[in-house]
C-alpha cells in the first residue's frame, strides 16, 4: 500500500449541501478538513464563462432554526438576513382547465380561486389549512431546534420519534376538509412539494407538507444568487479556516482497517490521504462498487440502501428568450400542473418555471420538469416546449429563443429552431444525472421526512446528504450537516463560547 502523504481530521466526499455545512462547521472549530466533491460543488455548470444553475427551486428554508444556527456559528447570519428576501413577483398556476395568477403578496388569491370555482368553499378550506400550517410550523421549529434532533442519529432515537409523533398532526388530518376529495385545488395545494424537497409526494409526511405550505405562503423567499451563491459562501468559510476543497481529485478507494475508516486512495496518484473521520455527502449507492466496497458495509446498511429507490428526477432546462417572445401573462414563477394523477405518479409531469433578467432585451427562463427515473431525455426539450406552447405559457416562442440547453440530455446548446450555437464552445453536450426524488420501499420514511441515518456501521464513517432528511429539503441538509459536525468534533471554549456542537467527540 502507498504511503500516507496527507492526514486530515475530516474528509468529505460528495457535493450535497449537507457536506459543505458540516465541513464549514468542523473547519470553524480549527480541525483540518478536505472536501472532494466528485461533481459540481458550486451547484452550477458552465457554458463558456456563463454559469447555469442545477437547482432552480427558491431557498425558502434559510431562516429555519437549523440553518440560522449554522449561519450564526459561521458569522454569516447578518449577511444572509440581508440577502434573503421575499420574491416580489407574480406566481402563476397553470392547471388543466384553470389558471390562477397570484400577486406577490397573495392579496388576490381568494378572488382568483373564487373566479375559477364560484360557490365552492375554498376560502373556508384555505383558512383552515393556514391554521394547521402555522401551528405545525411553530411546532417543527421547536422540535428541529432541540438538542435531540441536532445530534447524530438523535432524530432516529425511539424517545424522540415517540414524542414527535404524538405532537405532530396525524396523517389522516384533512386540512382542506370542506372541499371534496377530487377538487382541483387539492392538487394545486401540494404541487410545490416535489420542487423544494426530495421525497415523492405520497411519502412526504403531513407535518412536512404543512411546513412547506407555511413557508411558501410567507413569500416565498429566496437568497440573492440562489443555491450556487449559498454554496460559494460555505466554500469560502471552509477555505478561510483550515479547510481545502479539491474538485479535481478522484477517490479510488475508501480505506478500512479493523472495521474503521482510515483514509482514501486517489485515482491516478500513488499516494493516499489519511483521516480520523469521513463523511459521505452524496448518495452512497453511487460510490458502491467504486470507492465503497459493498462487502465492507454492514448487512443492515446494505439492506437499507437497497430499499431506497429513485422514483422521479428533476430535468433542468435553461432558455434565453427575447422579451418580445414572452406573452403579457407570464412573469415571475409558473407552476404547470398536469392531470390529477401526478400525485400517484411521484410528481412526474410537473413543470416549474422562473424568469429573470438576462442581457438587455432578453429574459432567462429556468425550467425544472419532473420525469420518470428511466424516461428518455433525448427529445425532452421539444416535449417541454410543445407542452408550454399548448398550455399558453410560452406560445409561439421558438423563433424568439436565442439559447436552449440542458445539462442532462447529451445535446449541444442550440437556439429555438435547433441551430447549434458555437459561441459557447465546441463541446456543450452534457449528461449530468438529474437530481432524484426518493421512495423508500418496504417501509415509510421516519416521520415522513427521514431516510438514511448518520451512522454507517463503520467506525468514524458517517452519512449527511439529501438522503438523510429528504422530506425537509434545504432545512434537512442544514440539520444533517450540523449533526454530522457534532459527531466529528465536540464543543469547546473556542468560537462563540457555548455548546455549538452537541454530538459525541
Amino acid at each position: 500500500m502507498a504511503a500516507t502523504t496527507n492526514h486530515y481530521d475530516l474528509i468529505v466526499i460528495g457535493t450535497d449541501l449537507a457536506g459543505l455545512v458540516s465541513a464549514a462547521l468542523v473547519a470553524r472549530r480549527g480541525k483540518r478538513v478536505l472536501v472532494i466533491p466528485q461533481g459540481a460543488i458550486d451547484g452550477a455548470y458552465r457554458l463558456g464563462r456563463r454559469p447555469f444553475a442545477l437547482d432552480t427551486a427558491p431557498l425558502m428554508h434559510l431562516s429555519c432554526p437549523a440553518a440560522r444556527r449554522v449561519f450564526e456559528e459561521l458569522g454569516l447570519w447578518t449577511q444572509i438576513r440581508r440577502e434573503h428576501r421575499k420574491l416580489d413577483e407574480l406566481r402563476h398556476w397553470v392547471m388543466p382547465g384553470h389558471r390562477l395568477d397570484g400577486e406577490a403578496d397573495g392579496g388576490n388569491w381568494i378572488r382568483e380561486v373564487e373566479r375559477e370555482w364560484p360557490g365552492d368553499p375554498i376560502a373556508e378550506a384555505w383558512a383552515q389549512r393556514a391554521q394547521w400550517s402555522q401551528a405545525t410550523d411553530a411546532l417543527l421549529d421547536e422540535l428541529l431546534a432541540s438538542d435531540n434532533a441536532l445530534v447524530a442519529d438523535g432524530f432516529w432515537a425511539r424517545r424522540f420519534l415517540n414524542r414527535v409523533s404524538s405532537e405532530l398532526p396525524d396523517a389522516n388530518v384533512d386540512e382542506l376538509a370542506p372541499l371534496p376529495a377530487d377538487h382541483p385545488i387539492r392538487q394545486q395545494a401540494r404541487a410545490i412539494e416535489p420542487w423544494v424537497q426530495h421525497l415523492v409526494p405520497s411519502q412526504l409526511g403531513k407535518a412536512a407538507s404543512l411546513r412547506i405550505a407555511s413557508l411558501w405562503s410567507r413569500g416565498p423567499t429566496d437568497r440573492a444568487g440562489g443555491a450556487s451563491g449559498l454554496r460559494e459562501q460555505l466554500i469560502q468559510r471552509i477555505q478561510l479556516k483550515s479547510g481545502e476543497v479539491k474538485p479535481n481529485l478522484r477517490v479510488g478507494e475508501v480505506l478500512l482497517k479493523r472495521g474503521r475508516v482510515t483514509g482514501i486512495s486517489l485515482l491516478g496518484k500513488r499516494d493516499c490521504y489519511g483521516c480520523d473521520h469521513m463523511l459521505i455527502a452524496s448518495d452512497p449507492r453511487d460510490l458502491i462498487d467504486g470507492p465503497l466496497v459493498a462487502d465492507s458495509l454492514p448487512a443492515p446498511l446494505q439492506v437499507s440502501l437497497a430499499n431506497i429507490v429513485t422514483a422521479a428526477r428533476r430535468y433542468v432546462l435553461h432558455i434565453d428568450i427575447d422579451e418580445r417572445g414572452l406573452g403579457p401573462g407570464f412573469e415571475g414563477t409558473a407552476i404547470c400542473i398536469p392531470e390529477a394523477s401526478w400525485l400517484e405518479r411521484d410528481g412526474v409531469g410537473l413543470t416549474y418555471l422562473r424568469t429573470s433578467a438576462a442581457a438587455e432585451g432578453k429574459r432567462r427562463i429556468s425550467v425544472t420538469h419532473l420525469v420518470g427515473p428511466d424516461e428518455p431525455l433525448d427529445d425532452m426539450r421539444e416535449r417541454i416546449l410543445d407542452a408550454l406552447d399548448q398550455r399558453g405559457v410560452l406560445p409561439f416562442a421558438r423563433p424568439w429563443i436565442s439559447l436552449l440547453h440542458s445539462p442532462h440530455d447529451g445535446r449541444e446548446a442550440t437556439d429555438g429552431r435547433g441551430r447549434r450555437l458555437v459561441d459557447y464552445g465546441q463541446d456543450t453536450a452534457l449528461r449530468l444525472t438529474p437530481a432524484p426524488l426518493y421512495r423508500l420501499e418496504g417501509g415509510e420514511p421516519s416521520l415522513g421526512v427521514g431516510v438514511l441515518p448518520h451512522s454507517s456501521g463503520v467506525k468514524n464513517l458517517y452519512f449527511a446528504s439529501r438522503l438523510t432528511y429528504p422530506g425537509l429539503g434545504v432545512e434537512g441538509e442544514f440539520t444533517a450537516g450540523w449533526a454530522a459536525a457534532g459527531a466529528v468534533v465536540g464543543a469547546g471554549r473556542a468560537g462563540l463560547g457555548r455548546n455549538l456542537f452537541l454530538g459525541r467527540g
